[in-house]
């Protein structure tokens, strides 16, 4: 025969309190129904997480917590929240009492209590400074290989020469035209040399590459000059992309093309 097992209905506050100190997250509770919806209770996890205590922040709206490099659209999705009793995640760059900046994990839920017949929103909020921090650092990462997989060479002071290593995807196509752009609309280069030796494989993408890429600098008024382009790719180019009517010039190696610009410019 199983035990007799009877749950109690009634919970104290005490107690509710008592057991939410134990949460390692700091909880906020707030009321909307009052003006500015303030601080009605915080428990020791806020206390540790802003450096704030309790008896200073009552009656107070959070945004105490905000500063000058907080997101304005971050902050907007929370005030769209309230009022429109919706449930939100949202990381905003928060501040301690000691000035110190922390990313702020916060998780809003309106609660809607029948003995008080009114919603208020508690906010769960978690630090997640170091989590934040290492994603910074491996886009920062990523950029810097990007930025070395795209190194554009100057050579004299009207033709730099980007030499391709490896193979050639949407991605990097992207990341190839928006850092020619950009150098090229900086420099106000005449030529722009573009080496295909250490290309690994041809396909359709480096071909329409090509022709993406001399659309662009055209548009700049910079002439495109493609090197290490054989025979294979030559015949490859028939079938993937008609060069015949731009003004591209193709050469087999480096030193074929700057021994024609060397010639133009005596």
């Amino acid at each position: 025969m199983g035990k007799d097992i009877r749950y109690s209905s009634e919970v104290t506050d005490q107690f509710v309190k008592h057991a939410i100190d134990y949460v390692g997250a700091g909880v906020v509770i707030t009321d909307p129904s009052l003006p500015d919806n303030p601080i009605i209770y915080t428990n020791k996890g806020f206390e540790k997480l802003t450096g704030y205590p309790t008896e200073e922040i009552l009656g107070l709206n959070c945004r105490f917590l905000q500063g000058e490099d907080t997101d304005r659209d971050d902050v907007s999705i929370v005030r769209n929240a309230i009022r429109n009793e919706e449930a939100v995640v949202v990381e905003l760059k928060n501040y301690r009492k000691n000035g110190e900046m922390f990313w702020n994990e916060l998780e809003l839920y309106p609660i809607y209590l029948e003995s008080e017949q009114k919603t208020f929103f508690v906010g769960v909020q978690k630090d997640v400074t170091e989590r934040k921090q290492n994603e910074e650092l491996v886009s920062h990462y990523l950029e810097e290989v990007s930025r070395l997989s795209t190194p554009i060479v100057p050579i004299t002071d009207t033709t730099s020469i980007l030499p391709l290593i490896g193979d050639v995807d949407d991605r990097r196509l992207n990341q190839i035209l928006e850092r020619v752009g950009e150098h090229v609309q900086k420099t106000g280069e005449r030529n722009f040399l573009l080496d295909l030796q250490g290309i690994s494989r041809f396909h359709s993408g480096v071909h329409h590459g090509v022709l993406r890429l001399y659309q662009l600098l055209d548009m700049m008024g910079t002439r495109l000059i493609v090197t290490g382009f054989h025979p294979k790719m030559a015949m490859e180019s028939v079938q993937q992309a008609d060069f015949s009517d731009q003004n591209i010039k193709f050469y087999s190696t480096v030193k074929q093309a700057l021994s024609f610009l060397e010639k133009e410019n005596r």
